[in-house]
């Protein structure tokens, strides 16, 4: 049977040596190469084929040799170097050392040329230079080389690198062929048999063509078994007939002659164009009819058994172009070229064109050479020839400038497929109709290497069975082709699938074939012109080397070297991919998939390399047999037949489950450790099922993780942000590793309060002591690769789905359920290492997964910090930037070690301005802003710290420095906008300090209360100056708690201090002012620039009309509206007792008051929003908002009396004009106010 491809084994190297330089026999005649001294040549010595060297293995290494079998031979095995479902390439054996040597020394093949032929039928093959024919028989294992000189040439050949020698064998039977030489200047040699000519040199028979002085023979082509056509440079054709008489061949030429009309004489000047008598092209022979083409024109002739007959000329060249290119041919927008003219079947002829589009559309068509063979039909009426079909070729090979007799056409004996030989390449194209098949045989090393020769069978009636095309590579040894029909599976393929399963076959061949430095072809194809999907063929091709179920894996008995062989192939095909620069058509879901597939080959191999070593120690559900159980159990799911080593099968066929199978040990796993009993046996036995497991798992994970980072440049993966999750962190996967992870750790915990903590010192001890400590090492450091195996796995799946979530629209949830995991995993899992004292491991794990979180947490920890934890500190914010700085300033705060904080070194003052700017922690970012001069931040975080401050006395002194700070700024930096109003906002808020330490002297400052406690004082001074507030319980209550709060040192937001200020009765001289303080307070609010200190404008409407309504309702205007018996003297007096007079005066003297913020008692009659209420008192039950909306609504129902029945609106406008008289005639205010300024006066309008 045939061999599959040669397993990766270092290729023997002959251990014969080389033979000596090669002997000739002078004059011309032929030569056989010996190993020892040359005989000499007698008539006598008929039987000199026995002191012949029998050609030798070659001392270099060749396409046909192989660590399995050295050379191809009939009925030999078959070394094969491509193969897949349309073709097959082997190896049919290396060229002789002779042939080696001229080809090495015609290397460049432009000064120094060189040709080759292979006749497939006989199985011989001969080369020739200038100089030289070497004639072997490739067929046999160790050939005889046969070397002939030219005949003497009578002239000198006029170019200065004369071609090579024309040479053909000549088979007239069974037995070895008849040599036939022809030089330059026409002298024709014969000899009728190989081993016959060596036995004297002159038995051969000499024909001399009539060639004229400028006259040279140029080519030689087999018409028939016994009939050639020898061809001159100036398109001369001569007839040589080998006919045999009295049992001897007899060689005689006949020149072509052309009949020159009724009355002419002959000629042998066959073609009339002046472009024709260039040379030969091609000729074609068909039964007795032959076809001689020259550049343009085809002529055809009818062979005799004695004789010749010119038939008619064709235009061969207008043909092709009018049925290739119709209606544009007469344009002159395509060249064109005869390459060459075959014979395709009775009738039918093909022809090779090469053409150049001038008219195609883009400019690289235009100038790019394009390739067609052309189907001609010919007429059997007139003889003349029509284009039936033209089968365009899509590759173009690059031009070549080494004198190789190339582009040429082979179609071999009744096949569908047509080659055409180029210098370095082979294209085999499918001649059926519909079938778009088209490949390329390619040298690798196409430079220096190339197709000097081919030979195709011209008949299927062979003795011997032959290979239908045999190529001549320079080097690398005979090639035999064969093709075959479309698979029933390759019919009715898209053009796209069909192209990916030629790129699939191309990756196949590189890998299976192309790994071998001897084999002389490259499987190699442009990125750019690689047609079909490259991730499905890649996938494809990786799918089938991990499961084994390619056709071409070779067919390795034992099972390691073939699982390595195995992922061998696989790195080879990704390298394949990125030398072809294919890898930027593979999505990085599919580079996922191909290190995916290696990943589980690497845990084959180190799996199989485990299990194979404890083989001889298992028992049967035993912990040793945990592996081996768990893969009968999943086997019994698979046909596997009796006589098959499950084991073994899994490992060479599925290793594809490799995720599978771990399930599979995982559940085993569980259900021992549940069969277990107590005691301490049972103890002892769950630990070697726990150690069993955890190696399994271990192995797996960690050669997948190796493989990973070993390719990772080599598959280009993106691992900051993966397509698809790597398989090992399936959802299945982690459960187990963190199963196991927890249950390692319980058990270690467990072994140490059973056995002691004895066993937790380093394994010294002799005796059961030592092992014991022996399993509890072996289980801690198991756990520590369980926990790097987790955080590998989890933080990859994390990144997956983040990938996900942006690019595919994933679930979000699920992001952030991951996230919320992944963030409590890491210090679960890292942490307990410190416990197990694997503490450089959790810091290894911890930087490796920037989890900074635990780094702080390790460097501050008593044990795992003790020794350099500073140190360490100062190296990760060096290392990892702010976002370890933020986490370890965070920590600091979190533990109340502010002073560790606010101490950094100053090279670290950056990070921790930036930290402050980003964290609301400004109580301790002012601190540091002082420290680094830094005023305006500084001010601005005081303002912030006021703003959250309850105390009232720590408040007075946060502003104060506020203030300090911004007026130390602005003397270093100047006055502006925002500095000048800074310094305001902490002006107005002492101001509201100062407000509220005076009301709260005012509070318990009773002259006769001094000796009392403050609060006492505050509930005496109470019951004297809520009087009014009777009728408003809620609103006592509200008074009495805001009351208590400021005498107990809290500050009071503006609304409390609203309702302080206007509640009370505000009796006599010192709190007639209270209400207009409360307006200022209210409009410093508006004005003031931080916006969390500003009311919303709702809440600061209600406290508004709050403030006008009780100064409205705080006198009895039914009183002093009843004027009878009253002097204006004496009603103007009243009027200037009122609160709404006191209230006016004051604010006509502050400076800017807002004429908006000056209501009317009618506008006062509003009530407030219970949404407004409740958003100001949001701790309050709705039964205590009702109640502050009744005691609202109390005040308006008494306003809205006063306004009716009192005349209060009239009366109001009489207070504003006695107000602006008052000011006008310096009449004195009483009371001050107690806070504005008085530099300016203003209009008070009602």
């Amino acid at each position: 049977m045939f061999s599959s491809p040669a397993p990766r084994a270092t290729p023997r190297k002959s251990v014969f040596r080389g033979r000596g330089d090669t002997a000739s026999v002078s004059r011309g005649t032929p030569s056989i190469a010996s190993a020892s001294e040359r005989e000499p040549l007698t008539p006598s010595h008929r039987s000199s084929r026995l002191n012949a060297l029998k050609r030798a293995a070659s001392p270099t290494s060749t396409a046909g040799e192989t660590a399995r079998t050295a050379r191809y031979e009939e009925g030999g095995e078959r070394v094969f170097l491509a193969k897949d479902q349309r073709g097959e390439i082997y190896s049919l054996g290396g060229l002789p050392r002779e042939v080696q040597q001229i080809v090495k020394n015609s290397v460049d093949m432009i000064r120094n040329t060189v040709s080759g032929q292979v006749y497939p039928a006989s199985g011989y093959a001969l080369v020739t230079t200038s100089t030289m024919c070497i004639a072997w028989n490739y067929a046999r294992s160790s050939p005889t080389v046969y070397v002939f000189h030219p005949p003497p040439s009578s002239r000198p050949y006029p170019a200065q690198s004369p071609p090579p020698m024309i040479a053909a064998l000549q088979h007239a039977g069974s037995g070895e062929p008849g040599v036939i030489l022809v030089s330059t200047s026409g002298e024709v040699r014969f000899w009728e048999n190989m081993s016959l000519a060596l036995s004297n040199v002159d038995r051969y028979q000499g024909v001399q063509l009539d060639l004229g002085a400028d006259d040279y023979a140029d080519k030689i082509w087999a018409v028939e078994s016994n009939t050639y056509l020898i061809t001159t440079t100036s398109s001369l054709a001569f007839r040589l007939f080998i006919t045999s008489h009295s049992g001897r061949q007899t060689p005689t030429v006949t020149p072509l002659m052309r009949p020159g009309g009724m009355f002419g004489r002959a000629s042998p000047v066959i073609f009339s164009l002046g472009e024709d008598k260039q040379g030969i092209t091609a000729v074609a022979a068909d039964g007795g009819r032959l076809w001689v083409l020259a550049k343009r024109t085809a002529q055809k002739w009818q062979l005799g058994s004695e004789d010749q007959k010119y038939v008619q000329d064709v235009d061969l060249y207008d043909v092709l172009g009018n049925g290739m290119f119709p209606g544009r041919w007469s344009t002159g927008e395509v060249e064109l070229e005869i390459n060459d003219l075959v014979t395709l079947a009775p009738g039918y002829l093909a022809s090779l064109v090469s053409t150049i589009d001038q008219g195609a559309t883009s400019s690289t068509s235009s100038s790019r050479v394009s390739h067609a063979i052309v189907i001609l039909s010919s007429s059997a009426r007139n003889g003349s020839l029509a284009v039936s079909r033209v089968i365009p070729m899509s590759y173009s090979p690059e031009p070549d400038s080494r004198s190789l007799e190339t582009p040429r056409l082979i179609i071999p004996a009744e096949s569908t497929t047509a080659f055409v030989r180029f210098a370095s390449s082979v294209l085999m194209v499918s001649l059926v109709e519909g079938d778009s098949y088209e490949e390329t045989i390619t040298l690798r090393d196409s430079k220096r290497n190339a197709f000097i020769g081919a030979g195709h069978v011209r008949s299927v009636n062979l003795k011997r069975p032959t290979p239908p095309l045999v190529l001549m590579p320079a080097s690398g040894g005979l090639l035999g082709v064969e093709t075959f029909s479309p698979p029933v599976s390759a019919r009715g393929l898209s053009s796209s699938a069909a192209a990916t399963a030629r790129l699939k076959s191309k990756m196949e061949q590189a890998v299976f074939f192309g790994d071998r430095s001897e084999n002389p072809l490259s499987f190699d194809v442009l990125g750019s012109g690689a047609g079909g999907d490259v991730a499905a063929a890649a996938e494809a091709v990786s799918a089938e080397i991990l499961s084994c179920t390619s056709a071409h894996m070779p067919g390795i008995y034992e099972l390691r070297p073939q699982l390595a062989d195995r992922l061998a192939r696989l790195k080879d095909l990704v390298g394949y991919i990125r030398r072809n620069g294919l890898l930027v058509k593979l999505p990085q879901a599919s580079r996922r998939t191909l290190s995916r597939d290696g990943e589980k080959a690497k845990a084959a191999v180190d799996l199989w390399d485990y299990q194979n070593r404890l083989m001889d120690q298992m028992h049967s559900r035993s912990p040793q047999s945990l592996l081996s159980d768990s893969i009968m159990l999943f086997m019994r799911q698979t046909e596997v037949r009796e006589d098959e080593d499950p084991v073994r099968h899994f490992f060479r066929h599925k290793s594809q489950f490799m995720d599978r199978l771990l399930d599979v040990v995982y559940s085993t796993f569980r259900a021992a450790i549940e069969a277990l009993g107590g005691g301490r046996a049972g103890a002892l036995e769950r630990s070697a099922w726990v150690l069993e497991a955890n190696r399994i798992f271990i192995i797996v994970v960690r050669a997948a993780a190796q493989y990973r980072e070993d390719s990772v440049q080599a598959y280009e993966m993106d691992r900051r942000s993966p397509s698809i999750e790597q398989w090992t962190a399936a959802a299945p996967l982690m459960a187990s590793l963190e199963d196991l992870y927890y249950t390692t750790e319980t058990l270690i915990a467990d072994r140490t309060r059973d056995l002691g903590s004895a066993i937790d010192a380093p394994p010294t001890a002799v005796g059961d002591v030592k092992a014991q400590r022996a399993v509890q090492n072996s289980l801690k450091n198991q756990m520590a690769e369980l926990a790097a195996a987790l955080c590998n796995n989890m933080e990859d799946k994390l990144r997956a789905t983040s990938r996900r979530h942006i690019e595919d629209g994933g679930e979000e949830q699920e992001g952030i359920a991951l996230q919320r995991k992944w963030a409590e995993m890491r210090p679960r899992v890292i942490r307990p290492l410190v416990t197990i004292d694997r503490i450089s491991h959790a810091y290894d794990l911890a930087e490796h997964h920037n989890d900074y979180e635990t780094l702080v947490w390790l460097a501050n920890h008593p044990i795992a910090g003790a020794a350099g934890g500073v140190v360490k500190l100062q190296e990760y914010i060096e290392r990892f930037g702010e976002e370890f700085a933020f986490v370890l300033y965070q920590w600091y705060i979190d533990q109340g070690q502010q002073h560790a904080l606010l101490s950094q070194d100053e090279v670290y003052g950056g990070l921790v301005t930036k930290f402050f700017a980003q964290r609301d922690y400004p109580e301790l970012a002012w601190l540091h802003h002082l420290a680094c001069r830094r005023y305006s931040p500084a001010a601005a975080a005081l303002g912030v710290v006021d703003q959250r401050e309850v105390g009232l006395d720590a408040k007075n002194i946060i502003s104060s420095i506020g203030k300090l700070a911004a007026v130390a700024e602005m003397k270093i930096k100047g006055t502006s906008e925002a500095r000048r109003q800074a310094l305001v906002d902490f002006d107005d808020q002492l101001d509201l300090i100062h407000v509220q330490e005076t009301l709260r002297s005012t509070l318990i400052a009773s002259p006769t209360t001094r000796r009392l406690s403050p609060q006492d004082a505050l509930a005496e001074y109470l019951d004297k100056n809520l009087t009014l507030l009777s009728s408003r319980p809620a609103f006592r209550e509200m008074m009495v708690d805001l009351a208590r709060r400021l005498v107990d040192g809290e500050a009071l937001g503006i609304e409390g201090l609203v309702d302080v200020l206007t509640l009370k009765d505000n009796k006599g001289e010192e709190g007639r002012g209270d209400a207009a303080v409360a307006l200022d307070r209210l409009r410093g609010d508006m004005v003031s620039c931080s916006c969390s200190t500003t009311l919303p404008e709702g809440r600061k409407q209600v406290a508004l009309l709050s403030i006008w309504r009780r100064v409205f309702i705080r006198d009895d205007w039914m009183l002093i509206s009843n004027t009878a018996g009253k002097s204006e003297e004496r009603i103007q007096a009243l009027l200037r007792q009122t609160s709404t007079y006191a209230t006016l005066r004051a604010i006509s003297t502050l400076h800017g008051f807002p004429q908006s913020y000056i209501l009317s008692p009618y506008t006062s009659a509003q009530p407030p929003l219970l949404a407004e209420l409740t958003a100001r008192f949001p701790d309050r039950t709705l039964q205590q908002i009702e109640a502050l909306m009744a005691d609202h609504e109390e005040e308006i129902r008494v306003l809205e009396r006063y306004i009716e029945q009192g005349g209060l609106e009239s009366r109001v406008k009489e207070v504003a004009e006695l107000v602006k008289r008052d000011q006008g005639a310096g009449v004195g205010m009483g009371a001050g106010v107690g806070a504005g300024e008085e530099d300016e006066q203003g209009d008070v309008e009602m």
